[in-house]
């Protein structure tokens, strides 16, 4: 979606500037209306594609936005100059995509840009809250509280990130292992029992004829399997890579067994912290939706979130839609309805971010303790069946030879 820089005048007479995603010129025109602000000029970013922030392999990461907030708003603090503070941060960021963007953005401040402006135009890697909240800073003076309060934002973001990716790590990671290991024993181990077996004389067990057709097939097609699963992994892939796909996948995360109450916890937590975020500093309610949407990684809750934003736009307030969505947990959906009858809705959200990170981390936990013992046993009963599909046999030879 195209991005519209634009100057206007409140109704005290000051200039406002800003930045505004939309489908077009017109619904900025719109929405600058529906400010009561008088509009001066506006006019389309073109965001600028450079070589260096094309790199397929290279990406700015939440903790590399983090330590930047944390080191901007240190530098300026201790006085230094923002084009001096820039040049400080571009020479001290390791992340070399980031240090790209840093000095591009020091180039066009220095060409009469202001910052919030300079970094618009990286929109798609900057994260938009952080554009929002340092517009908000300069505009108030405050740009150093700002960064400040982004620091800590996304630390928090992070923090609940690596929590999520922990819980999902570990039972990918043991099943893989798992796999691993019953290929080896199917393909190297199982075979070497084969001939004393077959120059017996005696009929097998089933389970052992069985285990034996297992590794056979396993050791004659395993490059058709690994082809196979190949073109499997590259199928799904693909198909979530679609717009269509990727929709079904992430609307299907909220009903998966164990990690769907993982996933709604999570979209709560990180939609009630960065709508209080925004909303500290001012930012409107519907304008707070639209960049809390563009957060959000889950595009099921994209879609859902913009719905919630035209319903606010319509005058609904923010418990109904989000009651309607059926979306967030209910103990949510009651502390907006009490934030917005009492007029703390910013507190209210700040309260229920703090919550649901708790939450988060006991799902987690939770989850983790669940899966292990049922991981475990699975495992258990596979590695159970060949050591018995073999044990089998070699009891009715020793009674042979005796």
């Amino acid at each position: 979606m195209p991005k519209f820089q634009y100057k206007a005048k409140n109704m005290a007479g000051r200039i406002i500037e800003g930045v505004y995603e939309a489908p077009s010129q017109q619904a900025v025109v719109e929405m600058v209306r529906q400010k009561s602000f008088y509009l001066l000029e506006i006019k389309e970013i073109i965001e600028r594609k450079d070589i260096k922030e094309m790199d397929l392999f290279s990406k700015i990461t939440i903790k590399d936005i983090t330590i930047f907030c944390k080191q901007f708003a240190a530098i300026l603090r201790a006085g230094v100059p923002l084009i001096q503070a820039l040049h400080m941060l571009t020479n001290q960021t390791e992340n070399k995509l980031l240090q790209n963007i840093i000095h591009k953005i020091s180039e066009d401040i220095q060409k009469g840009s202001s910052l919030s402006m300079a970094m618009s135009a990286h929109g798609k890697k900057i994260p938009p809250i952080l554009i929002h909240m340092i517009h908000a800073g300069e505009v108030s003076g405050t740009l150093e509280n700002s960064l400040e309060v982004m620091s800590e934002h996304f630390e928090k973001a992070h923090k609940l990130r690596q929590k999520v990716k922990s819980a999902m790590i570990y039972p990918i990671l043991v099943c893989v292992v798992a796999v691993i290991v019953v290929i080896f024993l199917l393909t190297f181990v199982v075979p070497t029992f084969i001939k004393l077996f077959e120059s017996s004389g005696t009929e097998l067990p089933f389970i052992t004829r069985m285990l034996i057709a297992m590794s056979g097939f396993l050791k004659n097609n395993f490059l058709f399997i690994l082809l196979f699963t190949v073109l499997l992994v590259g199928g799904i892939k693909f198909y979530l890579s679609s717009e269509k796909g990727r929709l079904s996948f992430d609307q299907a995360k909220f009903r998966m067994p164990l990690f769907g109450e993982l996933q709604t916890k999570s979209i709560a937590a990180n939609f009630s912290r960065t709508m209080s975020t925004l909303m500290s500093t001012g930012v409107g309610i519907t304008e707070a939706l639209n960049i809390t949407s563009q957060v959000l990684e889950n595009t099921y809750a994209r879609k859902i979130m913009g719905k919630i934003e035209m319903q606010v736009k319509e005058g609904k307030g923010l418990y109904v839609p989000v009651r309607e969505s059926k979306l967030f947990p209910v103990m949510m959906e009651n502390m907006i309805m009490l934030g917005e009858e009492s007029g703390t809705l910013e507190n209210m959200l700040s309260k229920t971010a703090d919550f649901f990170e708790d939450e988060v981390d006991e799902a987690t936990k939770r989850l983790t303790t669940m899966l292990e013992p049922m991981i475990i046993m699975v495992l258990g009963i596979v590695v159970a069946f060949i050591v018995i599909g073999i044990a089998l046999p070699m009891f009715d030879l020793s009674k042979t030879v005796a």
